[in-house]
């Protein structure tokens, strides 16, 4: 999405229907772009959510959803930053599963709220090892993976 196209989303968005010269502002919530991540990521072949690790655990730092790590940039244009934490399963080339990760998080976000991906962080915090045809392809979770 260029420049024009914020512009045109965003000037589309100030103004409230139905409401007589009334201005506002759309403001999604980090929660949601959270729900839009996890559910993009959650369509990526051999990938689970996994713990963002000790940080989160000690509640240090932002709230992290089901793997995903949200901050939103205020401005004229808001800026997202996604930090994915995932589990990769056994077998499947780690640098290509995140590029699929970055591309299917970065494509949603943008088509559903319209804000600009500044980045998304992919970090492997695991790997899944035995496969279960029960379970979409994956065993009981390690303790590092989080159950949804």
């Amino acid at each position: 999405m260029d420049d024009a196209d914020k512009r045109e989303f965003m000037d589309g968005a100030e103004a409230v229907p139905g409401g007589a010269g009334t201005e506002g502002r759309v403001r999604i919530s980090e929660d949601v772009v959270a729900q839009i991540a996890v559910k993009a990521l959650s369509g990526v072949e051999g990938v689970k959510p996994a713990s963002p690790g000790l940080m989160a655990n000690l509640r240090l730092g932002r709230k992290t959803t089901n793997g995903v790590r949200i901050t939103l940039s205020e401005g004229e244009f808001p800026e997202v930053q996604v930090d994915a934490y995932v589990a990769v399963r056994y077998g499947l080339r780690i640098p290509d599963v995140c590029w699929d990760v970055q591309e299917a998080i970065k494509e949603q976000v943008e088509r559903y709220t319209g804000y600009a991906v500044r980045a998304v962080n992919v970090f492997v915090q695991g790997i899944t090892f035995q496969e279960d045809q029960d379970d979409g392809g994956y065993d009981d979770a390690p303790s590092f993976v989080e159950e949804e």
